[in-house]
């Protein structure tokens, strides 16, 4: 699959403590201030059964809680923040499930002071052993970016129909409403880029390292049916194949004035196949915290070989 963006395409990949972290080069004109470093944390599961949505990342407790997770909440809640959406909404049940990834910035802290706006890590509420990792003499890593996976399986869009309670692009199945397809689909989601750094292509980094992965890591994403589930069901309809293993589609909750930036990724409210046919109609537009939201979509390029 082609890459977004050239600088993570040329990445390597380095394991790190249940992580993986990629570090790749830049280009002299996006080197100062742009985003050299990315990982990418595996659903958490319980490891962040302990986290208290009442208090921000740099108030909790437990002990166990990744410190990647905590990262990409420490960009989450400073965003979304800017939109008035209310820290209880920020973490919801999908987190544990869902794949996340990061990106960070080297933020100068003797020649001069970090960009406007860019949270560093000195007085973060981190144990020493935490900042010494991200810290150097003369450059700081600090969170610039975030991005996260939810692996199927997802219910209808529960937006539709009422008003929710939670956050704009939360994903929680209700199985009571009709789904938009029967067929598994990945939901990226909690997208964001801190103030000072978007005008770095850092979205389109991060969306670029979730959708590869997906491409490259299907069996990772979904667990299919059996072989023999699988062979009955083909006996009984066709196209059965769709409906039993993930074949690329991914969906999005894009906000309407971003609608432009998606489509440029990719992305559209409704599905055509390659003779343009419509295989997923477009949905109706619903208001969240005050913001217009679309249901956008796009098939990717599996590695077949991987499906089974």
């Amino acid at each position: 699959m082609a890459a977004l963006d050239g600088p993570f395409n040329q990445s390597r990949m380095v394991q790190r403590t249940g992580s993986i972290s990629h570090t790749f080069g830049l280009s002299s004109a996006a080197a100062n201030g742009a985003c050299e470093f990315m990982s990418t944390l595996p659903p958490p599961k319980g490891d962040v059964e302990g986290w208290d949505n009442t208090k921000p990342w740099n108030q909790q407790t437990a002990n166990n809680i990744p410190l990647i997770f905590k990262d990409a909440m420490s960009v989450r809640e400073e965003v979304f923040g800017e939109q008035d959406i209310p820290l209880e909404a920020e973490f919801d049940e999908d987190d544990a499930r869902s794949w996340h990834w990061v990106a960070y910035a080297s933020v100068g802290v003797s020649a001069s002071s970090p960009p406007k706006g860019i949270l560093t890590r000195s007085d973060s509420g981190n144990s020493p052993a935490d900042d010494a990792r991200r810290a150097s003499a003369t450059a700081q890593r600090t969170p610039v970016g975030t991005i996260r996976l939810i692996p199927p399986p997802h219910g209808p869009n529960k937006y539709i129909e009422e008003q929710p309670v939670t956050h704009p692009d939360d994903g929680t199945p209700n199985t009571e409403k009709t789904a938009h397809t029967d067929e598994p689909y990945v939901k990226i989601g909690r997208l964001a880029v801190v103030g000072a750094f978007r005008k770095n292509k850092i979205a389109r980094m991060l969306l670029n390292a979730a959708i590869n992965f997906a491409a490259e890591h299907p069996e990772l994403i979904y667990n299919p049916p059996s072989p023999t589930t699988r062979e009955l069901a083909a006996l009984k309809a066709p196209n059965t194949k769709r409906q039993l293993s993930w074949q690329g589609l991914v969906f999005i909750h894009a906000q309407l004035h971003l609608v432009p930036m998606w489509e440029k990724y990719g992305f559209s409210e409704a599905l055509h196949d390659e003779e343009g046919n419509v295989e997923i109609e477009a949905e109706p537009h619903w208001v969240e915290e005050g913001i217009e939201h679309v249901g956008m979509w796009k098939r990717i390029k599996v590695v077949e070989s991987r499906l089974y």
